[in-house]
């Protein structure tokens, strides 16, 4: 059985030290782009033989576990790396920017939406300023066409005129013709009015689209030039060999419930669940809360012992510790998944608030007040502090040196799985 001692409970030292992003990162990365460009990793695509990068202790293998990927130590990686807080600094600027697109992503929709509506007001508008301008040609060509008959027929006093029914006496006619003009004048002076005001209308809606426009086409390429950006410091990650805890899923749900029935082992859920709607439930609260759901899985295969008795729903061991008699029980699978993928976010997101999360605090992890619980997660002691899986342990976590290679051998695992199967 492995045995675990929580950081977020004991409180033990911590390995990486809060950093001020900005100021790290303009000292860090010309000394985290040079040495990454002189080390040798893997690609990201392939599981690598030897261990994570320096910036934690290399370790053998899971003790008590039936995940145990096997019995010889990984290698330990030579090359050097940059120092941890770079490290911290880079993977925590790549989470904000990832946050950041996100924010950028849901503007340039909302934008896109304004100009649709604004497109089709214009188009609107047009469509009234034309019908209105029809109707006003249409009473101009009447009083022309009244004026011009009754120049035409000036000494013909018993025709009737045009317009004006049973009026014979074009004396009398033009009396009323007189009085319709001045009428139809009036009306079309008011329709002149608005269509001045459609008019003018008009040039708003397409000052607005235009000024939309310019917005949108600002935010689309604030969008390209920092989504450039983070995937070259992600790129500087990969080869680094660093994990981010934040971050899209790289599996399927059904690569990782595949991988993990393919490994036959016994495995007991709450509910009788079975481990597809586990891992179900690990990818719609990681896609929650941007945490790569197959590395928490991950975790609880190291944690639970492959889910062999599970029945608590606590699959990250929260609240555990060498010392402790017991841990706290999730009242559902779903709960406990949420809380274990909400403490990652405290412990990787420096921008981490109850208010931004997806749902409210865990209350298992939190308590039950709803004030005091998002208080205690804007608290959190750790926050932001431990943004890629190669710092958990040592006191991070878990006390044990070793946690992040056992952990992060298990989707090496599955990403090899995946590749096979998928190849």
């Amino acid at each position: 059985m492995l045995l675990r001692s929580r950081a977020h409970r004991a409180r033990l030292p911590l390995v990486l030290v809060p950093v001020v992003v900005a100021l790290v990162l303009a000292a860090a990365a010309p000394a985290i782009a040079q040495e990454a460009t002189t080390a040798t990793a893997p690609p990201t695509s392939v599981p690598p033989t030897s261990a994570p990068p320096s910036t934690t202790p290399t370790a053998g293998t899971a003790p008590g576990s039936d995940t145990t990927p096997g019995s010889s130590t990984p290698a330990a990686n030579t090359t050097p790396h940059p120092d941890p807080d770079a490290f911290a600094a880079l993977a925590n600027q790549v989470t904000q920017n990832q946050s950041l697109l996100t924010e950028l992503s849901t503007e340039v929709t909302q934008t896109t939406q304004r100009l649709a509506v604004l497109a089709s007001e214009i188009a609107d508008t047009q469509q009234k300023l034309a019908a209105t301008r029809a109707q006003m040609d249409q009473l101009r060509q009447i009083v022309r066409a009244r004026a011009a008959y009754i120049y035409a027929h000036a000494d013909a006093p018993q025709v009737a005129v045009a317009d004006i029914q049973h009026v014979e006496d074009l004396t009398v006619g033009k009396k009323y013709a007189d009085s319709a003009t001045q009428a139809d004048a009036s009306h079309i002076h008011d329709l002149g009015r608005v269509a001045n005001q459609l008019d003018q209308h008009e040039q708003d809606l397409e000052t607005q689209q235009t000024q939309q426009q310019q917005q949108k086409d600002r935010l689309v390429a604030a969008q390209a030039a920092l989504a450039s950006v983070t995937a070259r410091q992600k790129k500087l990650l990969d080869e680094a060999g660093a994990v981010p805890v934040m971050g899209d899923a790289e599996l399927t749900p059904a690569d990782v419930a595949d991988w993990f029935t393919s490994r036959g082992v016994h495995y007991q859920l709450a509910g009788g669940m079975d481990i597809k709607d586990l891992v179900q439930l690990y990818f719609d609260e990681g896609r929650a809360e941007h945490v790569r759901p197959e590395l928490a899985f991950a975790q609880a295969i190291i944690e639970t012992g492959s889910f062999g008795t599970a029945l608590d729903s606590n699959y990250a061991g929260i609240g555990a510790c060498d010392s402790c008699v017991g841990e706290p029980a999730f009242p559902t699978p779903r709960d406990g998944v949420r809380g274990q993928i909400q403490l990652l976010r405290n412990y990787a997101d420096p921008t981490s608030r109850a208010a931004n999360l997806a749902n409210p605090p865990s209350p298992t992890i939190y308590g039950s007040d709803p004030v005091a619980a998002a208080h205690a997660y804007d608290t959190f002691f750790a926050k932001g502090t431990v943004p890629t899986w190669n710092a958990m342990g040592n006191g991070n976590w878990a006390t044990d040196p070793g946690y992040a290679p056992k952990v992060l051998t298990v989707p090496y695992q599955m990403v090899s799985f995946a590749a096979k199967r998928n190849g």
